[in-house]
């Protein structure tokens, strides 16, 4: 058994905990920040690839197709705009 005449290790300063733990946080939030930006990269792609389809397929007279990947298109605008909106809200 231990009678507590042993060393204990020194607990850190809560000042350099505090600044330590900013630090953190802003390395999380640049982070998020960056995912942010290649999520909306993607969204952006899939939109311009989506609505080329559908320009290909109307052309080759698939109009059923073009109208799906027209909705492809729109669906990923929505993505995107729910993701500009989660952006904003990171960013207040």
């Amino acid at each position: 058994m231990d009678d507590g005449g042993g060393t204990r290790p020194e607990e850190p300063d809560p000042i350099e905990r505090a600044d330590a733990e900013m630090d953190r946080l802003a390395q999380v939030r640049e982070r998020l920040a960056k995912a942010k930006r290649r999520e909306l990269a993607a969204h952006e792609r899939a939109i311009e690839l989506h609505e080329r389809a559908a320009v290909l397929q109307e052309r080759l007279g698939q109009t059923d197709r073009a109208a799906s990947a027209r909705r492809h298109a729109q669906h990923a605008r929505e993505l995107y705009e729910q993701a500009r909106a989660e952006e904003a809200q990171y960013q207040a």
